[in-house]
């Protein structure tokens, strides 16, 4: 009897012994199943499950089944997405090394006052690969280098088109305008639009529950499931209609409720209501000329240099003459540049402009590639003014001529591609 109830043990220890193996196996098994292939290169369940793991843990979502199957869809298109780019970059020989990974790492923890190694730490010990964040981050330089050399050389700008905006920015002086945070989601078919509609809810919730819209969006936007934007201040006119019909009738700080259109669901935060008034930025353009000489080869006669260059250019009292001088002395690298923002000078120079009187030569000025002397040609405020602000037209215009060039691009890489889908 007693050997009866010892092989009755053995048989039962052995039976769950064997499914434990079975279903480790199957777990396995399940992880390394594709998902997707994107031109021959498979998308595993692992990548995906890796992927949900790091936006439910840092969008503070709950780890449900409901979650992960409303947001799979949408995960999923967003590391087809990131392949592509990836595969882009590869063949165009750009690449994103781990030092820029580790430092993008680093520059989140630092914004979010964390220990070097802490970002990383939590998240494994919440249950994310330790291998998620950088794969994402390293994602999100791929396309920055793709947009820095391929896309951005491609925006053009239309004299005519600033002049239309100045123009309008002039006639909507003293209109109301807005200052709004934007969380997007995308989708693309009405199957994944009910599903994004479910989450941006318990997002919008979360965010009223623990008034920390900023430090969300952030999140959204470094895992990828959405976008997160903090705009300029927007007059009634460059503002989306569904966007402004919800923003309209609440007060700064309040959350909106969702803004969903035919592509896409949004949260807004308002951060206020003003009268446009048109920015007054004449003190940030200058109108210079300069000249330049090379640093001598034996650095020990750089003062000799220095007391030879102010013997040359004490006496100048006009732009034009440092120019015509310029074509004689120094490396011939030096001219009049006219007008030019503040920001876009050398430190080194803008610091000299501040204590320079017009048609007034600069002490010269030692940096690391040369030696310089440069003056105020003149200045005239109202011609300033208007530099300034077509200046910061042609940004705007820059930044949006990007944004659509970037979706294009995507769809291009999209349409080009052999795509697979597999669950």
């Amino acid at each position: 009897m007693l050997i009866k109830f010892f092989l009755l043990i053995i048989f039962v220890l052995n039976f769950y012994i064997k499914e434990s193996i079975s279903q480790v196996f199957d777990e396995a098994n399940n992880l390394l199943s594709i998902v997707a292939i994107v031109n021959d290169e498979p998308i595993t369940m692992m990548d995906l499950d890796a992927r949900l793991r790091l936006i439910i843990v840092s969008s503070n979502l709950p780890n449900n089944l409901e979650t992960r199957k409303n947001l799979s869809g949408q995960v999923l298109q967003s590391l087809i997405s990131e392949r592509l780019q990836y595969q882009e970059a590869k063949k165009l020989g750009i690449r994103v090394t781990d030092q820029e990974v580790q430092n993008n790492i680093r520059f989140i923890e630092k914004q979010n006052n964390m220990e070097e190694n802490q970002l990383i730490d939590t998240l494994f010990n919440n249950g994310v690969p330790k291998s998620a964040l950088p794969i994402r981050l390293k994602s999100n330089l791929i396309m920055e280098k793709l947009l820095q050399n391929i896309i951005r050389p491609k925006v053009m700008i239309n004299n005519n088109e600033v002049n239309n905006e100045y123009n309008n920015l002039l006639a909507n002086n003293g209109k109301m305008e807005y200052l709004f945070s934007e969380i997007s989601f995308k989708f693309s078919s009405l199957s994944e639009k009910e599903k994004i509609i479910l989450i941006a809810n318990q997002i919008r919730k979360k965010i009223i529950e623990e008034n920390n819209f900023d430090i969300i969006g952030q999140r959204i936007q470094e895992n990828g499931t959405g976008a997160y934007k903090k705009n300029d201040w927007k007059l009634t006119n460059k503002i989306n209609k569904d966007i402004f019909l919800k923003i309209n009738n609440i007060e700064k700080n309040e959350i909106s409720e969702l803004v969903i259109t035919n592509t896409g669901v949004s949260i807004i935060k308002v951060e206020g209501k003003r009268q446009f008034t048109i920015p007054e930025l004449s003190h940030t353009v200058t109108d210079i000329a300069f000249i330049s000489f090379d640093l001598p080869i034996n650095r020990n006669k750089t003062n000799l240099l220095v007391e030879d260059i102010k013997d040359i250019t004490e006496n100048l009292k006009t732009c034009d003459e440092m120019t015509e001088l310029s074509k004689i002395h120094g490396n011939k690298r030096g001219k009049y540049l006219g007008k030019i923002l503040l920001k876009s000078l050398p430190t080194y120079f803008i610091e000299e402009l501040k204590s320079l009187n017009i048609n007034q030569p600069s002490k010269p000025i030692i940096a690391s590639d040369g030696i310089y002397v440069t003056m105020i040609c003149k200045y005239n405020k109202k011609l300033n003014q208007e530099y300034a602000i077509k200046e910061m037209i042609k940004d705007n215009i820059r930044n949006r001529s990007t944004s659509i060039l970037r979706e294009r691009y995507l769809l291009d890489l999209n349409r080009k591609a052999l795509i697979d889908v597999r669950i």
